[in-house]
C-alpha cells in the first residue's frame, strides 16, 4: 500500500483560507480550497503566528529566539556595516553579540557557532563572495535620453546627416585568461592552489559599434594591453 505524502500549505495560503472562513464559515472555506475542516479550525487559532511567518514557508519550525532584543541589535549592526561596505564575518558577529550580551546583563549567552548559524538564518543573512558593483542607472535617465535624442535629431536635420553616419560605439575589456576563484578540493586542505596561464591580468579591448540603420559593425578594433 502506497504511503500518501502529507500536503504542504504555505503561510500565505493558510491566511487566505482563514480570511475566507471568517467571511463565510469553516466548511465553505475548506471546500473552496480543498483542505480539511480541521485544518481550517487550527489555522484560525494560529492566525497571529501565521502573520509572523514568512509567506513562502509552510511551517515556522526551529528553535525560538531566546534573546530577541539582542538579536535585533546585532542584526541592525550587521546591516549598518554592510551598507557602509565593511566586511562582516561570523567571528565578528559572535564577538559583537557577546560584548553586547554582557552590556545587557545576559551572562548565560555564549555566542556559539550554532547560535550564529541560527541567527543568520532567522535574519536572512548568508555568506557571499565579493562581487563587482553593478552600474546603476541615473535617476534622470529618461530626461537625458530625451534630451540626447532631441540633440541628434536637431543636428541631423540641420546638416542632412544620413542614418548610416550615425552610430553608437562602446568598448569593453576582455581578459585572455579568466580563472575561477573557487574549485573542488579535499576536506581538510589548508591551502588551495589554482594553476593559471599567467595571463589573467593581460587583456584586450573590444570596440563594438552599431549604426542607426541597425547595422552592427563586426570589423572592430582590438587593442592588446600587457
Amino acid at each position: 500500500m502506497e504511503k500518501r505524502s502529507a500536503k504542504k500549505y504555505t503561510a500565505k495560503l493558510k491566511l487566505q483560507v482563514v480570511a475566507e472562513a471568517e467571511q463565510s464559515n469553516n466548511v465553505k472555506a475548506a471546500k473552496l480550497f480543498g483542505v480539511g475542516e480541521s485544518c481550517v479550525r487550527n489555522w484560525r487559532k494560529q492566525k497571529e503566528k501565521l502573520k509572523e511567518t514568512p509567506s513562502y514557508k509552510c511551517a515556522n519550525r526551529g528553535s525560538k529566539c531566546h534573546w530577541p532584543q539582542l538579536e535585533d541589535k546585532v542584526s541592525k549592526w550587521v546591516s549598518e556595516n554592510r551598507e557602509n561596505g565593511y566586511i562582516i564575518t561570523r567571528s565578528k558577529i559572535r564577538l559583537y553579540a557577546l560584548r553586547e550580551a554582557r552590556n545587557m546583563g545576559i551572562h548565560e549567552f555564549t555566542a556559539s557557532p550554532g547560535w550564529c548559524t541560527r541567527f543568520m538564518k532567522r535574519h536572512d543573512f548568508v555568506l557571499r563572495r565579493k562581487t563587482k558593483i553593478a552600474q546603476k542607472l541615473p535617476k534622470e535617465l529618461e530626461e537625458k535620453v530625451t534630451s540626447f535624442q532631441t540633440f541628434v535629431i536637431k543636428h541631423r536635420k540641420a546638416n542632412s546627416y544620413q542614418l548610416s553616419y550615425i552610430g553608437n560605439m562602446d568598448e569593453t575589456p576582455v581578459n585572455f585568461d579568466m580563472p575561477s576563484n573557487s574549485t573542488v578540493n579535499k576536506v581538510g586542505e589548508k591551502s588551495t592552489f589554482i594553476k593559471t596561464t599567467g595571463h589573467e591580468k593581460t587583456h584586450f579591448t573590444v570596440v563594438l559599434t552599431c549604426m542607426a540603420t541597425q547595422c552592427v559593425c563586426f570589423n572592430s578594433f582590438y587593442f592588446i594591453k600587457c
